[in-house]
């Protein structure tokens, strides 16, 4: 993504600077203000696309304009976050698992499409801080792999995890697509291994914008009405033997329609004005995320 963005804006500074011979020093100066530029618009035309697909289902001008600007900034943060990838993420400085005299609380987080676990360093001071250790999160891959090959892989690392923590039972913290590879994950394991799920942005009933990408295999498994996510809303009509809270924004651009991450017999909690990757960087989001884990 990032790389794709600067090969982008140099390409355009190029054709700008050869058609009014303009020196390379302002050519580089258009790049570098094209290549902030540029995931600005990327963005507004998904709020553009989204309001299309599902027109009304959005909050207001002034919700949705926050929004936009702060999916802007987040996407560009995502794309620089992930260009500097890890294969684990580091406990941050002065924060250590567990210790003998604590209970251990076992956390997994699961990120989403086109991202890796290098989205969650923002997240590690604080689940750690309200007591989560040990803290691990994983990089779903190959990238566009069939979302039963991930959960086959979150599964594993859900067996690591309880094992590591003495048996207790393993909270998860799931975005976007990763909430719907969680859900596949429990099927496999049960409440004996999953004590709670968190989802954030996660279409659990799929997303109209999923139609534009589907010779991909995820993004086809997350059409609304595919065969996949029929089989896996399919649940009995009672509460969920694993607790589960749906986190999302009315504003996301991404979700389309935005309450498609409602699901049934979970708890919901609904934000405003927040895109789709904003969600988790927000504030407000971890908030809501930590006040969910901590339900007995």
């Amino acid at each position: 993504m990032l790389a794709g963005d600067l090969a982008l804006a140099a390409a355009l500074a190029a054709l700008v600077a050869a058609r009014f011979s303009l020196p390379i020093g302002a050519a580089l100066a258009i790049a570098l203000a094209l290549s902030v530029l540029l995931p600005g618009a990327l963005v507004a035309a998904s709020f553009l696309i989204a309001a299309l697909l599902a027109p009304g289902d959005a909050g207001g001008l002034r919700s949705t304009l926050r929004a936009l600007l702060t999916e802007a900034i987040a996407l560009e943060a995502a794309a620089l976050t992930m260009a500097l990838r890890a294969d684990s993420l580091p406990a941050p400085h002065g924060a250590a698992d567990a210790g003998a005299a604590k209970p251990a609380r076992p956390l997994l987080l699961i990120h989403g499409v086109v991202c890796n676990c290098s989205i969650w360093r923002a997240w590690l001071r604080p689940l750690r801080t309200a007591g989560f250790a040990p803290v691990r999160a994983l990089n779903l891959e190959p990238l566009f792999a069939d979302l039963e090959i991930h959960a086959a892989r979150v599964a594993q690392e859900l067996r690591a995890l309880q094992r590591e923590a003495n048996g207790a039972r393993v909270s998860i913290v799931a975005h976007s697509m990763g909430g719907l590879v969680a859900r596949s994950a429990l099927r496999l394991l049960g409440p004996e291994t999953v004590g709670r799920i968190v989802t954030i942005a996660t279409p659990h009933h799929g997303t109209r914008v999923a139609r534009f990408f589907a010779w991909l295999l995820p993004m086809r498994q997350m059409v609304p009405g595919s065969a996949w996510l029929q089989a896996i809303n399919t649940v009995p009509a009672r509460p969920l033997a694993t607790p589960l809270t749906s986190i999302y924004s009315l504003e996301d651009n991404l979700v389309v329609p935005p309450r498609s991450a409602r699901l049934e017999a979970a708890e919901a909690r609904e934000l405003r004005g927040l895109g789709h990757l904003a969600l988790l960087g927000s504030r407000r989001a971890i908030a809501q995320t930590l006040a969910a884990l901590a339900q007995a």
